[in-house]
């Protein structure tokens, strides 16, 4: 079982990977729109895939939204709370 996003904080930065990753971005356009280098992006999606056991970018997707850290039913994939 995965525990709940209120144990596995994310912050902003890796939300926004995330929700880029989401929509299909690949790992220069995430460093483009986050302005991080494109080894800046890899040592968050490291981070986060250690942090939650996820092996490949599919899986880490699917966990940023089965923890709440991805809003479900919204296109582009967003941040819940984050409507700007």
């Amino acid at each position: 079982p995965a525990a709940p996003a209120a144990q596995t904080p994310v912050t902003p930065v890796e939300a926004r990977i995330l929700a880029l990753l989401a929509a299909g971005a690949t790992t220069a356009r995430a460093a483009r729109e986050t302005a991080l280098t494109a080894d800046g992006v890899t040592y968050h999606l490291r981070r986060l895939s250690s942090r939650w056991g996820a092996s490949n970018r599919t899986e880490l997707v699917a966990r940023a939204y089965a923890l709440g850290v991805l809003a479900p039913g919204v296109w582009p994939p967003g941040v819940p709370g984050d409507e700007a």
